[in-house]
């Protein structure tokens, strides 16, 4: 090639450059690049704000008022049948732009020529966008959920039955609902990062709702008389009468659902005077003494043959120390502390309800649910006495400080028993089944005497002083406790048959004292 075809060629080949630079500033100065320097390039966005062509003071200004428009969307949060309604920011919605305007502002603005014009080209066929920084503060949305939404949490409640005027009246019953906070986070955390387009989000928040365990219609079938028993307190002394009353009055009105256990002990609360109990008569370790809450065991005894009668299941009896005279031998449950209770399992399908009185020395117990049995099966309950302990020679102790013509019974005579308790079962008036219920013992204790052992010239004991001390009752059961224990023991176990026929054994005509004691 010659000099001048050589120099020909370097002459278009720096012409054809000129006009190719030429061309790509006009290029890149028409989508922002060093033909303007001053602004955005076009087919940028921010979190999708086009802040195309604008300066940085512009495009800072429009993102700004963006991020302030995302702070500030409606929530709506949707707990069950309530909605509350917050704004982004409460929830702890953020946004951060970490100089974002300037990453954005640096396309097509670094690198030669070619670089910025390649850069500015691809903007043209994929428009890119920069991301900010957004974020919820879980802290803050879980401070809100607690403050603003738990309020709408309910406590499932069953449906309860009341007896008013003789009849049933059952409410209505309520499923619970409990705001599970964790899971409402992660559903509005996602909402609020996902979503910067809609003015208002709807949220839902995620609940656990628990069902009533007893609906209105299931209690409703609790309206039948499973089993009743009375028996009577009129003996008793004022204080003794006071307590049979008030622990009878913390039993009636309970409602036992199906599987639950009834405790007498618990229910009927401690034996205080802050409970409302008095000191009376009661049985400890075979003799009788004052006690708080004395004569509570009557309430046990009286609500233990009515759950006999309504068949249901018997989880904890004790027989007491000595016999009682207001029920036959076997029939009876006491309770001591913690340590001695009368409980019972509701077995069936329905919930029962224990109606209780004490009025006019009657105390009566009604156990009421749904009647399954059939109309021809009947029950009844028969004590056995197997055995017949005799209380032995009277105990007398002596006090110094009476004269020696003074005699006082201080505890009557009881006859102790070895005794067993059975059901028997006929359909049709044909015995069917005959079932063990409990076998019990009953200690024999002897007439406790205190007489007088001084010489002084002290006058003896008036006779209103005697009755003051030892009531006439006492008097003639002991006469009758030690002169007849064997025929009454071995020809009168008829006091099985029914709660009167406690009178006829000599246990419980010696026991007078038993009549106002447990």
């Amino acid at each position: 090639m010659t000099d001048k075809n050589k120099k020909l060629s370097i002459a278009f080949f720096i012409g054809c450059l000129l006009i190719l630079c030429i061309a790509g500033g006009v290029v890149i100065g028409t989508r922002g690049g060093f033909g303007n320097g001053k602004k955005m390039a076009d087919g940028i966005s921010i979190s999708g704000l086009d802040v195309s062509g604008m300066t940085k003071a512009d495009a800072q200004k429009e993102l700004d008022g963006y991020m302030q428009y995302l702070m500030n969307r409606t929530v709506k949060i949707a707990v069950d049948d309530q909605t509350v309604t917050a704004q982004a920011s409460d929830l702890g919605y953020r946004c951060e732009d970490k100089n974002v305007i300037e990453k954005a502002f640096e396309v097509g603005k670094k690198g030669n020529v070619f670089q910025r014009m390649k850069e500015i080209q691809n903007i043209g066929k994929d428009k890119k966008d920069f991301a900010l920084t957004l974020k919820v503060d879980e802290k803050v949305l879980r401070k809100y959920l607690e403050e603003n939404c738990i309020k709408y949490d309910i406590n499932k409640k069953d449906a309860k039955l009341k007896l008013v005027n003789g009849k049933f009246k059952a409410t209505n019953s309520r499923n619970g609902r409990k705001l599970q906070i964790e899971d409402t986070i992660a559903v509005i955390k996602h909402a609020l990062l996902k979503d910067t387009k809609k003015q208002e989000l709807q949220v839902t928040a995620v609940v656990k709702i628990t069902k009533a365990k007893y609906t209105k219609k299931q209690v409703e079938k609790c309206k039948d008389l499973l089993g009743s028993f009375s028996t009577d307190y009129s003996t008793s002394t004022a204080a003794r009468a006071n307590n049979v009353r008030t622990a009878a009055n913390y039993i009636n009105g309970t409602v036992l659902y199906p599987g639950e256990t009834f405790s007498v002990v618990k229910v009927i609360k401690d034996r205080t005077v802050a409970n409302g109990y008095q000191a009376a008569a009661e049985y400890s370790s075979g003799n009788v003494v004052e006690g708080i809450g004395g004569g509570v065991c009557q309430v046990s005894t009286t609500l233990y043959n009515a759950v006999l009668k309504a068949e249901l299941e018997i989880v904890e009896r004790s027989p007491h120390s000595m016999v009682v005279s207001y029920v036959p031998v076997s029939r009876d449950a006491a309770i001591a502390g913690d340590y001695k209770d009368m409980k019972f399992k509701n077995n069936m399908k329905v919930p029962v309800y224990i109606a209780a009185s004490a009025q006019g020395g009657i105390l009566s117990f009604r156990i009421y649910g749904e009647e399954t049995r059939a109309n021809n099966r009947k029950i009844e309950y028969k004590s056995q006495i197997i055995e017949t302990i005799q209380p032995g020679a009277a105990v007398e102790t002596v006090d110094k400080t009476k004269a020696a013509s003074y005699r006082m019974v201080t505890q009557s005579a009881h006859v102790g028993y070895k005794a067993k308790l059975w059901k028997i079962v006929t359909v049709d008036g044909k015995r069917t089944d005959k079932i063990l219920i409990n076998s019990s013992s009953y200690a024999a204790e002897p007439e406790h005497i205190t007489v007088g052992s001084s010489t002084s010239s002290s006058p003896a004991p008036s006779a209103a002083a005697k009755a003051s001390t030892s009531p006439s009752a006492s008097a003639k059961t002991k006469a009758k406790a030690t002169a007849k224990p064997k025929a009454a023991a071995t020809k009168r176990p008829v006091v099985t048959k029914k709660p009167t026929a406690t009178k006829k054994p000599a246990a419980t005509k010696s026991a007078t004292t038993a009549k106002n004691t447990q």
